[in-house]
């Protein structure tokens, strides 16, 4: 094992799983994390950085407020920067959704449905 905790090939139920995460701040991040650990391939969309902000900087606010827990548990994950109330962030999310086995989204109800991203939307839009 490395010092990631990432299981070794033959203890990974989650190998050839694709999960792409819209959640934000500690939960969000820390079951991504234990995905990962497990053989997912993980990739996380953040809202853009606020205007202004440094190159680099995160759109998630632990990036801000927890620079180091936030490498912790975004190691080995990529993360991309979508703005999903854009027409191009909606066409990239719907791009990867249809690849992705799991959403994993820390949203309430109303906003997905905002986005588009309901349930009953999303599986007409993605059908298993």
């Amino acid at each position: 094992m490395t010092h990631s905790s990432t299981l070794p090939a033959t203890l990974q139920p989650l190998r050839g799983v694709r999960v792409l995460s819209l959640a934000l701040n500690l939960p969000g991040p820390a079951a991504l994390m234990r995905l990962r650990s497990m053989g997912a391939t993980c990739l996380k969309a953040e809202p853009p950085p606020p205007r202004g902000a440094a190159p680099g900087t995160s759109g998630d606010p632990m990036g801000h407020y927890n620079p180091t827990a936030y490498a912790t548990l975004h190691e080995g994950i990529k993360v991309v920067s979508w703005d999903l109330k854009s027409e191009s962030g909606q066409a990239a999310l719907h791009e990867e959704l249809a690849r992705t086995d799991v959403l994993l989204t820390s949203f309430r109800p109303s906003a997905l449905e905002k986005l588009g991203l309901a349930w009953p939307t999303l599986r007409a839009r993605h059908p298993l």
